[in-house]
């Protein structure tokens, strides 16, 4: 899962019903091929209007009836859009890379020769790959303790998601402890004797995932004496 995924066309991850249209969730990585494509479609029709809504604006992409396919150069990505009749997706290339900046809601209006129509809307997600993390420690002691603030660190973390682990080794272990914090600051409180010093931070979105392990033992020396202090707790946790 880790690294650069391989640039094919990319699955439909989510079908959805709603009010008599389709609309399908897609998730894609930057620089990647994307088709959108309708899960079934009929066999005959007159005419498809392809549309996008990025952000607040909305462009018409692509026009096509039975003799010819118009498409719209005023949009910036005008040039990497094709259109395939046969099974009528939209497929936006990856040449000069597809970015975030193509996330947006496309809908398919498709005309059929009675006159009715079929919508399906297709809401396109383009993520970046999660980039290495790095942990950052601060530490403090007191009384026999060893006080530590882990903060994991990643470039472009909007839309990740954060979990922490410890074990006994660098490398992540099916013993390890998984821990509940879900954020990108975890705090703790050990001693000496703690043995599962290794602590693990997985950085993921939809597309990807990173991982940084640190361990923290070399971090504390124990040094501080205070025989008639009482510790106070700090709503960490012990090793």
């Amino acid at each position: 899962m880790k690294g650069a995924l391989v640039p094919v066309l990319l699955s439909l991850l989510l079908l959805l019903q709603a009010a008599g249209c389709q609309e399908v969730k897609v998730m894609a990585a930057v620089g990647e091929t994307v088709q959108l494509q309708p899960k079934t479609w009929p066999s005959s029709w007159v005419a498809i209007n392809w549309k996008v809504k990025l952000r607040l604006e909305g462009y018409w992409i692509l026009r096509h009836d039975q003799n010819r396919t118009s498409a719209n150069p005023l949009l910036t990505f005008a040039d990497r859009v094709s259109f395939h009749p046969g099974n009528l997706s939209l497929q936006i290339n990856s040449i000069n890379s597809v970015t975030e900046k193509e996330s947006g809601l496309y809908t398919m209006d498709l005309k059929l020769g009675d006159g009715s129509g079929i919508t399906n809307n297709f809401h396109l997600f383009v993520l970046d790959h999660v980039r290495q993390p790095k942990i950052k420690a601060s530490t403090s002691q007191e009384c026999g303790w060893c006080y530590l603030t882990l903060s994991c660190l990643v470039p472009k973390a909007a839309g990740v998601t954060y979990s922490w682990s410890r074990g006994e080794s660098s490398s992540p272990a099916p013993e390890d402890h998984s821990l509940h914090e879900h954020q990108a600051d975890l705090q703790l409180e050990i001693t000496k004797s703690g043995n599962n010093t290794f602590y693990h931070c997985n950085v993921s979105n939809a597309i990807s995932w990173g991982m940084a392990t640190i361990d923290v033992k070399p971090l504390c020396n124990y040094t501080s004496k205070c025989p008639l202090c009482t510790r106070h707790t700090r709503g960490a946790r012990d090793v």
